[in-house]
């Protein structure tokens, strides 16, 4: 039966009503801090370090990369701050999706910053989907004969030519990653939670549901999880404490080197418990 929870006067929806924008999680965020501190205690010190060098970061006199790589490091940290969010609720497939976002614009903040011509490689992979996007919309409106939408499309397809010809090239993330001396974190947080978190596969799906003793798929589930809550968070975390010390090397924040490396130590004297298998039981 679906029911309400009274609280200080305020009827609260239940997650049965509302999911996972119900306040009944507040419980279930306590025990996965508890049974995961290690992992939440150094994303919230990280975290913490970053928004203070965000505001710290260079405003004047920049290049256009540094342009750039600023953006991306804002792009970066909003992405570990709402993975951080969802992963403490137990939506464990969508943190995954954000903690890939936070390790794409780390390694695009890093190509920018350590590989030349990773900015009109940019531009260009930007070009290509918006050519792809016009190529469609003109096929579609084509068919129902919106003359004006076409107009609009075509004017806008020959500006993307124009600038960057036909076949404008896609940003490899792989070979860039690489590149910039970041492959194991490509692996780790980007490629893996590709195939487990950030798309509709087969092992995304099989979060929400359950399997038999034999192993069949018997049922449906929806509900926080903490199946992979560790390796999530390590994703995460890799990520992040990249791009704090891209930052601090490239962007003019040397002020942080001290804080950096004691950041790095508490990070491995963390590692036996951050790189522990995922657990079964919360």
């Amino acid at each position: 039966m679906v029911q309400r929870v009274l609280r200080c006067g305020v009827n609260m929806a239940s997650f049965n009503e509302i999911g996972f924008l119900s306040d009944e999680l507040a419980e279930w965020k306590k025990n996965a801090h508890d049974a995961f501190s290690e992992a939440f205690t150094i994303a919230h010190r990280m975290n913490e370090m970053g928004m203070r060098m965000l505001w710290d970061l260079p405003t004047e006199e920049m290049t256009e990369v540094q342009v750039w790589a600023v953006a991306g490091y804002g792009r970066a940290i909003e992405s570990f701050q709402t993975c951080i969010l969802l992963a403490e609720r137990g939506a464990l497939a969508e943190a995954r999706a954000l903690a890939r976002l936070c390790t794409e614009a780390a390694i695009l903040t890093a190509g920018l910053l350590k590989i030349d011509g990773t900015l009109a490689a940019m531009h260009a992979d930007g070009a290509k989907h918006k050519l792809k996007l016009c190529n469609r919309m003109l096929e579609l409106n084509a068919r129902i004969g919106d003359e004006k939408a076409l107009a609009r499309f075509e004017a806008e397809k020959a500006k993307v030519i124009a600038e960057f010809g036909t076949d404008p090239k896609s940003l490899n993330y792989d070979a860039l990653a690489r590149q910039a001396g970041l492959e194991l974190l490509y692996e780790l947080s980007y490629r893996h939670l590709s195939g487990n978190g950030a798309h509709a596969t087969v092992a995304a799906l099989e979060r929400n549901m359950s399997a038999d003793e034999d192993g069949y798929m018997s049922g449906y589930r929806f509900g926080p999880d903490y199946s992979d809550m560790r390796s999530t968070l390590q994703a995460a975390n890799a990520a992040m404490i990249h791009l704090i010390g891209i930052a601090v090397e490239h962007l003019g924040l040397k002020s942080y080197d001290a804080e950096t490396r004691d950041l790095v130590l508490h990070w491995e004297a963390l590692r036996e418990a951050l790189d522990a298998p995922d657990s079964a039981q919360l």
